[in-house]
């Protein structure tokens, strides 16, 4: 069988000339494109079988505590593991419906180092490639995001079209034999594509759960972005992409550290009030004050599969970013979902690389890791389409006031961020403490999650509480030690 060897920084992929499988949808929503890949159970994973048990200090249960040694965010060994058991053997975000509307439009992206672009066809759908050139593996895509119904390697000029065949050889007659076959050299296409509520996911092989499955119960949380706007959400033009010098799971602890917020956020609260009380507006005291300060009902939920999220109500909900469509969204859901959409802040993390935050404003975010100790960070604004002006306008001030980079908040987070990681190489205070609030943690749902219909593994009662981490780690701990092992035995096999 004919293949093409794609090589990427930790290793190579081995794929057939890909074949279209078909087409399922789930309750109208939910879509799967599966496709056919050559050699899919092949890991390219070739580093020690891991076993985190001395790095890890689980006894969350049992005496309430929970630590996790500080060299776990430094090994490079372990982001050799990550690479392949966290992120490329698991489903990926990779854009958003928005992103490629029409026929043609691509959007490219990664599935931990490997790259990918999205392609919008002709009829409508959706396919994934890997974005290197079958000939001698370069980039195709010109730019990040853009329209084109052909892509043209700018190395060697070979041309591809939507769909992924192979066109154009650049002075194919002569230069090969007459044996030669143009179809075995077309795009190789990723095992999965999916779709959920214009969110559209990724996963490189073919061994991986539906992905209806593996977003479980974050589907609640994605529908309260999906449903803002009965016209559906949208990435508003521009983005920020910033690298940090802090590995990704710390950045991924931040997501849903509530703990942090009163002491890194502080100055951001303080300067906006004061200029708030010179303009004589009220934009924060109605948004933030009652988040930063405490004071209101808040929780926190790990959900399965990698996924966390933590709530606080709104001190004041007329100054939420939603707050123009309240009497629409009063009348078109039922009152414990209006609430949750309306009068509660939220900011959840779906494995292994997407950040929904719905808080003084809506943003999308999405970490990359590129080394130990090191990630990429790309954050948008996303909105309901068709909303008024005013309320863009405003949505729009305040997404630039806290979370991009140039902004007031998220600089003082990598900061933050950043000296932990330095803080890392100090070998004699070698641990990391997630104990805090593991006394009031209990398994399944709490109240508000029972009104709500979400059911999860795990629950604190306060959003500075460290309990969902404990079901992070857990799994990130079964994704690494799972998958070296059975790397290991494949391997020793050989």
């Amino acid at each position: 069988m004919p293949f093409s060897t794609i090589p990427g920084e930790v290793g190579a992929i081995r794929m057939s000339t890909p074949a279209f499988r078909g087409m399922m949808t789930q309750d109208g929503m939910l879509h799967f494109c599966a496709y056919r890949i050559y050699g899919a159970s092949a890991m390219s994973y070739e580093g020690p079988v891991i076993d985190l048990s001395d790095r890890i200090d689980d006894r969350a249960e049992a005496d309430h505590e929970f630590r996790l040694h500080r060299s776990i965010f430094e090994d490079p060994d372990i982001y050799d593991a990550e690479l392949e058991f966290c992120f490329e053997r698991v489903w990926n975000f990779l854009c958003h419906e928005s992103q490629v509307p029409n026929p043609g439009d691509y959007y490219a992206a990664h599935i931990g180092n490997q790259p990918v672009f999205v392609h919008r066809q002709e009829d409508g759908s959706v396919k994934v490639f890997l974005n290197a050139c079958s000939h001698r593996g370069a980039i195709i895509t010109p730019f990040k995001q853009g329209n084109a119904k052909t892509l043209t390697c700018r190395f060697h000029g070979w041309s591809y079209k939507c769909s992924g065949e192979c066109i154009g050889i650049k002075n194919e007659q002569g230069g090969y034999g007459v044996e030669f076959d143009r179809s075995h050299y077309d795009l190789a296409e990723i095992a999965h594509v999916g779709e959920y509520r214009g969110f559209i996911f990724g996963a490189l092989y073919e061994d991986v759960p539906t992905l209806d499955g593996h977003l479980g119960e974050a589907k609640f949380f994605i529908d309260l972005f999906a449903d803002q706007s009965p016209d559906g959400m949208e990435m508003v033009a521009g983005s920020q992409t910033y690298v940090c010098d802090h590995d990704w799971k710390v950045q991924a602890d931040n997501v849903t550290d509530g703990y942090h917020v009163s002491t890194v956020h502080r100055n951001f609260m303080n300067t906006i009030l004061a200029r708030e009380a010179r303009e004589k507006t009220e934009g924060l005291l109605k948004t933030e004050v009652g988040r930063i300060k405490g004071g209101v009902k808040n929780g926190m939920y790990y959900l399965g599969n990698g996924h966390m999220c933590i709530w606080a109500d709104r001190s004041s909900p007329g100054g939420a970013p939603l707050a123009p469509a309240t009497e629409r969204i009063e009348n078109e859901f039922d009152e414990i979902k209006a609430h949750w959409m309306l009068r509660r802040g939220r900011n959840i993390i779906v494995f292994p690389n997407l950040v929904l935050n719905d808080l003084a404003s809506t943003h999308l975010r999405i970490h990359r890791p590129l080394g130990p100790g090191k990630c990429e960070v790309t954050i948008w604004c996303i909105a309901p389409k068709g909303e008024p002006d005013e309320a863009r306008f405003a949505r729009l001030r305040k997404f630039e006031d806290f979370f991009l980079v140039s902004g007031l908040s998220t600089s003082d987070d990598v900061v933050s961020l950043d000296t932990a990681q330095e803080g890392f190489h100090g070998a004699e205070a070698g641990w990391n403490n997630y104990d805090r609030g593991l006394s009031t943690m209990c398994a399944g749902p709490d109240e508000e999650a029972k009104k709500a219909g979400i059911n999860p593994e795990l629950h604190c009662d306060s959003w500075d509480y460290e309990a969902a981490f404990v079901g992070w780690y857990r799994h990130w701990r079964k994704l690494v030690e799972e998958g070296t092992k059975a790397a290991g035995t494949r391997i020793g096999a050989e």
